[in-house]
C-alpha cells in the first residue's frame, strides 16, 4: 500500500518538470478567491483481515504558500518515509513569475527556473539550470491567446507537443512527438473534453488509456477512474470510431455529448467489458460547499478498499479556513462509501 501512496510523492516531485505553462495564480490550483496557504497531509492505511483498519501511517507533508498578489511564493514537500524532501521560492518582477529556485535533499536535484515573456506578457521561456551546470529549456509559442505549440529540451529528451483548439477556442487535442535517437518518434495522441484528458494513445494503435470523471450530488468533480484498454479488443475498435468522430466534430464546437455523458458510456463500456477495459488508476475527492477540496483518496484497487488519503486545510485571505489535515475516519467511511456506490465488477 505504501507504493500505491508514493504516487502522491511521484507527482509532487516531478510536477516542476512537467511540460507545460507553470501554475502561478491561485486560480491555477483550483481556488476561487485568494489564500494564504494551503496544508496537505497524505496518509497510507493498513488493514487487518477483516478489512477494518490495521494502521494508519503518515506519508507526506506538502505545503504551499501565496503572496498578497494571489501568486505561489513557496512550495515545501517532506516524506516520511524516507525523510527526503524539496522546496521551492518564487520571485517576481514587475507581477510576473521571474525566478523559481528549487532545492532538495537530493542536491543532484537542485535547480532553478527562469522566465521570459513577449510584449504580450506571456512566457515564451523556461530556462532551467541545474546544480551541475547542465542547462534545459521549454518554449512556448501562440496563436492569437492560444498556447499552440511547446517545444522542450530537458536534460537530453526532446520533444514537441502541438495544441489543437476548436472554433470557440477550446483545447481538444494534443500531439506529443518525443525525440528517439536513429529510432522513430514516439508519437502520442492526448484528446480532452471541458479541459479535462479523456483518452489518449500511441501512434499507430497502441498504449490505450481512457479516463472517466465522476460527479457528486452537487455536480462537482468527485473523482477519475483511469483505464487501460487491451489491444485488438472490441472495446478499442470501438473507441478508435469514437476517435475518429471526436477528432472530426470537437474542432467545430459540435460534440453531441458532454464530459458527463462521455464518462457515463465509458463506465458503461467498462461494465460490459471489463476483461477489456483495466481500470488502473482511481482518485477520490471531498468537497466542502464552496467546491474546495478538502480530501482525497487513492484506490488500491487490486484488493478494493483506500490505500491512502490526502487531508487538506485551507487559509484564505478573508481569514476563513476550511479543512484540516487531521486523519478522519468519518472521511475514510464516506470514501468506502464512494467506492462502493461505483459498482466497480
Amino acid at each position: 500500500m505504501k507504493n500505491l501512496i508514493l504516487i502522491f510523492l511521484i507527482i509532487s516531485y516531478t510536477s516542476a518538470f512537467a511540460q507545460t505553462l507553470p501554475d502561478i495564480t491561485y486560480q491555477d490550483y483550483g481556488y476561487s478567491k485568494p489564500l494564504n496557504k494551503v496544508t496537505q497531509m497524505y496518509y497510507s492505511i493498513e488493514y487487518d483481515n477483516d478489512s477494518s483498519v490495521k494502521n494508519v501511517e503518515e506519508v507526506e507533508k506538502v505545503t504551499q504558500a501565496f503572496n498578497t498578489n494571489g501568486n505561489i511564493e513557496s512550495y515545501e514537500n517532506k516524506s516520511f518515509l524516507d525523510e527526503s524532501w524539496a522546496k521551492s521560492q518564487s520571485t517576481y518582477k514587475q507581477g510576473h513569475l521571474h525566478k523559481q529556485v528549487w532545492t532538495h535533499s537530493n542536491p543532484y536535484l537542485n535547480r532553478t527556473y527562469t522566465y521570459v515573456y513577449d510584449k504580450q506578457s506571456r512566457i515564451t521561456e523556461e530556462k532551467i539550470h541545474f546544480k551541475g551546470g547542465s542547462k534545459s529549456h521549454i518554449k512556448f509559442r501562440y496563436k492569437d491567446s492560444l498556447l499552440t505549440e511547446i517545444e522542450a529540451d530537458i536534460d537530453g529528451t526532446q520533444s514537441v507537443t502541438e495544441r489543437y483548439y476548436s472554433a470557440k477556442g477550446k483545447l481538444h487535442k494534443e500531439i506529443h512527438r518525443q525525440k528517439v535517437p536513429n529510432e522513430a518518434d514516439i508519437v502520442t495522441n492526448y484528446f480532452y473534453l471541458e479541459d479535462k484528458e479523456i483518452l489518449s494513445f500511441v501512434e499507430p494503435q497502441s498504449y490505450f488509456y481512457a479516463t472517466a470523471y465522476l460527479k457528486d450530488a452537487m455536480a462537482h468533480h468527485s473523482g477519475e477512474i483511469k483505464f487501460k484498454l487491451i489491444e485488438d479488443s472490441t472495446a478499442q475498435n470501438k473507441l478508435l470510431k469514437g476517435i475518429l468522430r471526436f477528432d472530426k466534430e470537437a474542432p467545430n464546437d459540435n460534440l453531441p455529448f458532454d464530459l458527463q455523458a462521455y464518462s457515463e458510456q465509458t463506465l458503461q463500456a467498462y461494465k460490459k467489458n471489463p476483461k477489456e477495459l483495466k481500470p488502473y488508476r482511481m482518485v477520490l475527492y471531498l468537497r466542502d460547499e464552496n467546491n474546495n477540496i478538502t480530501a482525497e483518496a487513492e484506490v488500491d484497487l487490486k484488493a478494493g478498499n483506500i490505500a491512502g488519503i490526502g487531508f487538506f486545510k485551507t487559509e484564505f485571505t478573508d481569514g476563513k479556513t476550511t479543512g484540516t489535515t487531521e486523519f478522519s475516519h468519518k472521511k475514510l467511511h464516506l470514501f468506502e462509501a464512494m467506492l462502493e456506490q461505483t459498482k466497480l465488477p
